[in-house]
This record gives structure tokens, C-alpha cells and sequence, in this order.
């Protein structure tokens, strides 16, 4: 009986060695299995960081496209503005310009007419044109008696005056007009010598 015992036990132990030997293989099974899905999962993991990469840098590229189209945009309105202020300055200026020559012709009127009823009339529409340059920022060039300047003034004459007054504006033969900086029409002088 102890033989069979002991043939029992060394089946028993065979059984658990073929057992044993059956679950190793299927852990080394399964390890196989799972390292060749995790290698998988890793190449597929670094396609997916490559595209990512590569994503990143064209949205990169994309902002810095865009940004660049805005920055061109924004010199393109602001290009865009200051001609239209300058064609708009230049119209004003055209358009003032014509209306001088009116000016010119009532301050000649004022000096003739000797009828106050007329010259009233007369000093009224003198007032209106000027209140329409004023809206538009038209201002007389000062020029009597002020230092001779070539950029507001034509010299059309020199005269003999006194040591104070020489080089300086001693008669206007015609009004001189500008807009801020720009001159609408420079002041035809005498100035002294």
C-alpha cells in the first residue's frame, strides 16, 4: 500500500509538474502575447506622436500665416486711410482754392462800395464764406508786418523801410490761406528792405 501510495504521489506530482509546465506555457503564452500587443501599441504610439509633431508644426506654420495676413491687412487699411484723408484733403483743398478768387472780389467790393445797405449785404456774405472756410480749417496767413516767411509768402516786391521793419511783410497784395500745416494759397507781398 505504501507503494501505491507512494506511485500515487509521484502521479500526483507528475500531474502537478504537467500542470505546472502547462500554466508556464500559457503565461509564456500570454507574456508573448501581451509583449506583441504592447509593441503594437508603442509603433503605433510613435506614428501618432509623429503625426502630432508634424500637426503642431503646420498649425505653426498656419498662425504664423495668419498672423502675417492680418499684419498686412492692418497696413493695407491703414494705407487705405490715409489716402482717402489725403485725396479728401486734396478735393477740399481744389475745390477752397476756386473759392479765393471770391474772397478776393469782396474784400475789392468792400473798399468801393460806399452804400452802407450794400456794403452790409456785402459784409454778410463775406462773414458766411468765412465761417464755411473756418469748418473746414481754413485760416488767413498773418502776414502784415510779420517776419517774411518763403513758405506762406510770395514776394512779388522789395520796398525801402526803416531799419525795424526790414525783412518783414510791409504790404499784402493778396491774402494768403491753409489747412493746419498745408498752404491753400501763399500771400502775395511786399516785403521791406
Amino acid at each position: 500500500m505504501a507503494k501505491k501510495k507512494s506511485e500515487a504521489a509521484l502521479g500526483e506530482n507528475e500531474k502537478n509538474v504537467a500542470a505546472e509546465s502547462e500554466h508556464q506555457n500559457v503565461n509564456e503564452e500570454t507574456v508573448r502575447i501581451f509583449k506583441s500587443e504592447f509593441d503594437a501599441m508603442r509603433s503605433e504610439m510613435e506614428s501618432v506622436k509623429k503625426e502630432a509633431s508634424k500637426m503642431t508644426e503646420r498649425a505653426l506654420e498656419m498662425t504664423t500665416q495668419a498672423q502675417r495676413l492680418q499684419a498686412e491687412f492692418d497696413n493695407y487699411r491703414k494705407r487705405t486711410n490715409e489716402t482717402n484723408k489725403r485725396v479728401r484733403v486734396d478735393a477740399i483743398m481744389e475745390v477752397l482754392g476756386k473759392i479765393l478768387p471770391v474772397l478776393d472780389a469782396i474784400e475789392q467790393a468792400k473798399t468801393m462800395i460806399k452804400d452802407e445797405g450794400t456794403l452790409s449785404g456785402i459784409n454778410i456774405i463775406d462773414r458766411q464764406l468765412s465761417e464755411l472756410l473756418g469748418s473746414f480749417n481754413v485760416e488767413r496767413i498773418e502776414a502784415l508786418g510779420a517776419p517774411f516767411d518763403p513758405n506762406l509768402h510770395n514776394a512779388v516786391m522789395e520796398e525801402e523801410v526803416e531799419e525795424e521793419n526790414k525783412g518783414k511783410v510791409v504790404r499784402v497784395y493778396q491774402q494768403g490761406y491753409k489747412i493746419g500745416d498745408r498752404v491753400l494759397r501763399h500771400s502775395v507781398v511786399i516785403v521791406g528792405k
